[in-house]
């Protein structure tokens, strides 16, 4: 299956009536932090990708820049839909006062506050294309 048609099977979720995501999309709390790919994570943000880094390809690679944003990246290469190397990046930005939310909680309770933010990531990916002719940035703030 390429990568194309995970991404649009992946992003193509039907909330329950409820408005919560299905049970498959969601992250056990006690699952351990995977390693990023590129650069490293403060302790928060490593948090953060930890419980979002499902939505996002096995290989993908994150990295904090100077001003605490994550930029989300993946390689591309032997798809046959991309045009460039890399898929066009996905950067989070982070609200101050979530990050100090996060700075004052405990270990489970900031993996549960990035979680409950997994649906405003989910949103602004809405309608991203990886594989764009012309590729832009997609920038969420989450918070």
């Amino acid at each position: 299956m390429s990568y194309l048609h995970w991404w649009r099977r992946l992003l193509s979720f039907a909330p329950s009536p409820e408005g919560q995501h299905d049970a498959r999309d969601t992250v056990a709390i006690g699952t351990p932090a995977p390693t990023p790919g590129v650069g490293t994570l403060d302790g928060l943000r490593s948090v953060f990708w930890q419980g979002f880094c499902h939505l996002f390809p096995p290989h993908a690679q994150a990295a904090q820049m100077p001003n605490g944003s994550i930029v989300v990246s993946w390689p591309l290469t032997g798809e046959p839909d991309a045009r460039r190397p890399y898929a066009a990046p996905v950067v989070l930005r982070f609200e101050e006062a979530l990050l100090e939310a996060m700075s004052r909680a405990d270990p489970p309770q900031r993996l549960r506050i990035a979680q409950q933010h997994e649906g405003t990531l989910r949103e602004g990916l809405r309608g991203y294309d990886p594989f764009a002719q012309f590729p832009n940035a997609r920038i969420v703030t989450i918070g």
